[in-house]
């Protein structure tokens, strides 16, 4: 089975080359922030204290995640409803970003994220994922881009969904979540050794493609 890892920091671009080489190549798609996006959404909304791991493990476990292979897209359920449009919010980013420093519920999620890998096969992105979760995958990439590139990337990303923050506030922000990506014990962000990398600053999604493309061709 095809495993192609998209692993790099926020706003380089991971999402939208993972969702353009799902439709090119027909794979399913895993989004890995989404799930700790949805356990820090439902922590909020159930006032769980962020600290409290054994609950976080739980809300972890009682979600379900319908993988829909016909549109690349994965339903996120909990508790009869869905959820999709309810965990992209800044906010929300933050939270999940603090609770992916907990070790514990990393390894909680392990098993949850390698169920994704169905056939024909599966485009896996996130921070980890070459390193961690797909260490075996055949075909592995890390897209890396400055910050104010990022962050620009992400207002703009933002502003689609009607939501308004700086650009100033936005790069503080970058700065922060990857300070704890990079330094965190459990599965820090690193470039696996196998991996491409690409720099995205001044590329185009197309153009970004089109050298993921070529490097997919040259591996087959």
């Amino acid at each position: 089975m095809l495993i192609i890892t998209i692993d790099g920091p926020s706003g380089v671009g991971k999402g939208t080359l993972a969702v353009n080489l799902a439709e090119e190549l027909r794979l399913n798609y895993l989004n890995s922030g989404s799930i700790y996006r949805s356990i820090a959404y439902i922590a909020e909304i159930n006032s769980i204290n962020l600290n409290n791991t054994e609950e976080l493990i739980n809300i972890g476990s009682s979600i379900i995640f319908n993988i829909k292979p016909d549109s690349h897209d994965v339903e996120i359920i909990y508790e009869g409803k869905k959820i999709n449009n309810f965990i992209f919010s800044e906010e929300t980013a933050k939270r999940a970003s603090k609770i992916s420093s907990n070790k514990k519920l990393r390894l909680s999620l392990v098993s949850i994220q390698r169920s994704f890998a169905k056939e024909p096969g599966l485009i896996a992105e996130g921070r980890d994922m070459g390193s961690v979760i797909f260490p075996n995958a055949e075909i592995k990439f890390f897209l890396t881009a400055n910050n104010e590139t990022k962050a620009k990337r992400r207002l703009n990303q933002l502003k689609e969904k009607g939501i308004n923050v700086s650009l100033t506030q936005l790069i503080d922000e970058l700065n922060e979540r990857d300070k704890r990506d990079l330094t965190r014990k459990a599965s820090p962000l690193i470039i696996p050794d196998d991996a491409l990398v690409i720099e995205t600053d001044n590329k185009s999604i197309k153009d970004v493609k089109k050298e993921a493309i070529k490097h997919i061709n040259n591996c087959n």
